[in-house]
């Protein structure tokens, strides 16, 4: 009777955890997909006839700040996956744009990290077809640590902020390829603890997480001039 009460308890546990993180990446696509709205609906009067909505994909590399020698964008463990791109410019120079990330491929046992960010960006730079942007992206970071739920390894999502630039070389009027580095921070983020043999003692691990790493994909104005 005991262990039918604790393998209910589990699965109960299990199936909670799950509806919390479906609803917490519905919230965050909430967020995400907002702001483009609210754009749509903006006359061109109000924004001199210069707002536009862009979408696109792109496919990522970044180095995961798990089991990297470095702080290069890339190493052995790598994790590669696609991410989805909008934009929505209230001006040539300046907007906001949101992504979503799902880094699920290439990682050791299961490891993946996804992300779901938005924020505003700036155009510092254009000559002639190319054009360079500055952005600070906020949102949410989904992490599953190599060989879950095995001892030492962990599942959650974390508060993440994450400066970064893209280049973009337009091909068409419609059509942009966009090179992207995106450094993030999670500053909550705090690993599972180790164990010193030699001195006894259990050294917790909450220096935070720093994913690093590049993207690179098309975008394509669905809106604007």
């Amino acid at each position: 009777m005991g262990f039918n009460e604790y393998g209910l308890n589990c699965k109960c546990s299990q199936v909670f955890d799950r509806r919390q993180n479906v609803v917490k990446k519905i919230g965050f696509l909430a967020f995400l997909l907002l702001p483009p709205a609210i754009v749509a609906q903006s006359t061109p009067a109000a924004t001199g006839g210069e707002a536009s909505i862009s979408a696109g994909v792109e496919m990522s590399i970044f180095n995961p700040d798990w089991d990297c020698s470095g702080p290069s964008p890339f190493c052995s463990n790598d994790l590669i996956g696609p991410t989805a791109v909008f934009e929505f410019d209230l001006h040539r120079k300046y907007g906001f744009e949101g992504e979503a990330r799902w880094l699920n491929f290439h990682g050791q046992g299961n490891f993946s990290e996804q992300n779901y960010l938005a924020g505003p960006h700036y155009r510092f730079v254009q000559f002639h077809r190319v054009s360079g942007w500055v952005k600070v992206d906020l949102g949410g970071g989904w992490i599953q640590t190599p060989y879950y739920p095995a001892a030492g390894s962990l599942k959650g999502s974390y508060f993440v902020y994450a400066p970064g630039g893209t280049l973009n070389y337009r091909l068409t009027h419609k059509l942009t390829i966009r090179g992207d580095y995106e450094y993030q921070i999670w500053p909550s983020f705090a690993g599972p603890p180790t164990y010193n043999s030699m001195t006894g003692t259990v050294n917790p691990n909450n220096s935070g997480l720093s994913p690093n790493g590049f993207s690179l994909g098309v975008m394509y104005r669905i809106l604007g001039p």
